[in-house]
């Protein structure tokens, strides 16, 4: 019996040691990151359905090669081949004839996003997104990738900066607004009566209420509100109608800014504000120069190469005249006006 025990042990006791250590490992990797870990990696993993913010999210429906597709292994995905024809798959199916494939994918990747942080879904919508057969299909979908957007400012940012992909962050910036953002002209040719005391990007709480993301409402609830007093027209029915607008410009930096290392950083302020051609200046908005170095050169053109017309002390308010590019068009106290590097003015 002493020799049999013996034998058990010596078989098997480094193998249970083996299993404890890593068991051990895991656990204290887990202690020290903050991101869940991916102990398995298909495209189902981690996803509550009951929670998705789109509606007719359903597994075990669509298949590629006798598997189905939320059982995909993400790595599977990163295999260009493997990627390559995945997509011919999903561009061979026929929309007409009831077949989704292609519009399930969607709908899972951004699902995927909303509910985990997985940035390798950016890269794959992002591929999505520049694949002429399938980019339309996503265009469907506009309101959940700017309410996406919304909820996760910062993770499109870091997607772009990691995997260089900025066309999806250029139509969502570019593009989109005009579906769900307000801009002053609107106001202007609406005779709306609307004070503006600070810069603003709004969107109507009209199609805030469309949302379908309960947590990016509730954030929202917490900023600044602004009631919009619409004149008698034709589209008010010939009534006085107050619109209730969140503004959005404070929102996205406060959800941006501290989520991002430097170089992400960097990125952003190329982006800086988002929507920048629906940003509605507040009357009580005050610039000053900010640098380390006590000074700031203004300049003659939009260069460092470029003629110093007079130096600005920081801390020195400035009135902003125009706002286009990374150098800005501003006015000094003394009256001169040049260009300044907007990382200098706060």
């Amino acid at each position: 019996m002493k020799s049999f025990i013996k034998f058990f042990l010596m078989l098997f006791l480094p193998l249970i040691i083996s299993c404890k250590d890593k068991n051990d490992k895991i656990s204290e990797l887990s202690k020290n990151n903050t991101t869940p870990m991916n102990i398995n990696d298909k495209l189902k993993d981690g996803i509550n359905i009951s929670n998705s913010f789109i509606e007719d999210l359903e597994f075990n429906k669509y298949k590629y090669n006798g598997e189905y597709i939320e059982q995909i292994e993400v790595n599977s995905l990163e295999d260009q081949s493997f990627r390559n024809n995945f997509f011919q798959f999903l561009t061979s199916r026929n929309f007409d004839q009831g077949q989704y494939e292609q519009v399930f994918f969607i709908k899972l990747l951004l699902v995927r996003i909303q509910q985990l942080d997985d940035i390798k879904s950016y890269y794959f919508l992002s591929l999505i997104f520049n694949d002429q057969n399938l980019g339309y299909y996503l265009e469907d979908y506009e309101l959940d990738l700017f309410q996406l957007f919304l909820y996760k400012p910062s993770y499109f940012i870091k997607g772009e900066y990691k995997y260089k992909q900025n066309k999806l962050v250029d139509y969502i910036n570019q593009n989109l607004p005009a579906a769900y953002l307000t801009n002053k002209e609107y106001f202007d040719k609406n005779i709306v009566d609307i004070n503006f005391q600070q810069d603003a990007i709004l969107i109507n709480e009209d199609v805030v209420n469309k949302f379908s993301i309960p947590d990016l409402k509730k954030r929202l609830e917490h900023y600044e509100k602004i009631e919009g007093i619409f004149s008698p027209s034709y589209d008010t029915g010939w009534k006085n109608k107050t619109i209730i607008y969140y503004n959005l410009y404070k929102y996205i930096d406060d959800n941006i800014v501290n989520k991002l290392d430097k170089n992400e950083l960097s990125l952003y302020m190329k982006y800086k504000p988002f929507f920048k051609s629906y940003l509605i200046k507040g009357e009580n908005t005050e610039y000053f120069i900010h640098d380390s170095d006590g000074y700031t050169n203004l300049r003659k053109e939009k260069n460092t190469s470029s003629e110093i017309v007079e130096k600005i002390n920081s801390g020195e308010q400035v009135e902003v005249v125009d706002t286009s590019g990374d150098w800005w068009l501003v006015k000094t106290k003394t009256g001169k006006q040049g260009y300044v590097h907007k990382s200098r003015i706060k």
